[in-house]
């Protein structure tokens, strides 16, 4: 039986999603999203003053705020860092970009990142998410504004799906650092270095490798259709 990890809010979703797709998966949230009204209407003053040449969204989370405050402009291209944000965007009849290579590496290999170093980029995000996006773009002269829509708060009592046990947990999926870091504060170092991992970016298996974990793989899209695609051709 697989563990996956996913905050509070997505947690019910992705475990029947794995259970529809004929995998055996319990779950735990170990953080909750707590969203910050403050940045989201300093963003959409932004916006109301002057729409900015890009506009890249790293998370679910942040598209379905943008959506739902309805202050985007056609002007802004906008980027997502993968195809459930995309998809978010899109639903609301935002035209959306996305990398082949679903992270920051691919947003960057974008040639709409690729322009003259006056143009203005707004990134929209959470609290303590990537820093790679920002700190590239200022490096090559871009001028980038970020805005925290949200930040992961954690639970003082994770949520699980079930009362599982180590015994019957074969891997872990863990989509963020966040969640695996909570994982480490949570429960039984031993247990955890012991299964095998599934994350996200390279930058989530090197802390993985520090806490001691021997067997990490990667996939390079964090939505549930990618990170099970991953696991039937890779784990069953």
């Amino acid at each position: 039986m697989l563990l996956i990890t996913r905050p509070e809010q997505k947690l019910e979703a992705s475990v029947m999603a794995f259970r529809r797709a004929g995998i055996r998966t319990t779950g735990v949230a170990p953080l909750t999203i707590a969203f910050n009204q403050r940045q989201i209407q300093q963003c959409e003053t932004r916006f109301g003053h002057s729409a900015p040449d890009v506009a890249i969204v790293t998370s679910t989370f942040a598209a379905a705020k943008i959506t739902s405050e309805a202050y985007f402009r056609s002007e802004t291209q906008w980027l997502a860092v993968g195809t459930s944000t995309a998809d978010i965007l899109r639903q609301a009849g935002v035209n959306v970009i996305v990398p082949e290579q679903q992270n920051s590496e691919g947003l960057l290999a974008l040639p709409q990142l690729d322009g003259a170093n006056c143009q203005q980029i707004v990134i929209i995000k959470g609290e303590g998410g990537r820093t790679t996006l920002p700190d590239t773009l200022r490096a090559s002269g871009h001028k980038v504004e970020e805005y925290l829509f949200y930040s992961r708060k954690p639970l003082v009592h994770p949520i699980q799906t079930e009362n599982w046990q180590w015994p019957v947990i074969t891997g872990i999926v863990a989509t963020s650092g966040e969640m695996a870091e909570q994982l480490f504060r949570i429960y039984d170092k031993q247990a955890l270095c012991e299964r095998p991992w599934l994350t996200v970016s390279n930058r989530i298996a090197e802390k993985l490798r520090a806490e001691g974990v021997g067997s990490i793989a990667v996939c390079d899209n964090a939505s549930d259709i990618a990170l099970i695609a991953w696991i039937k051709d890779n784990w069953e």
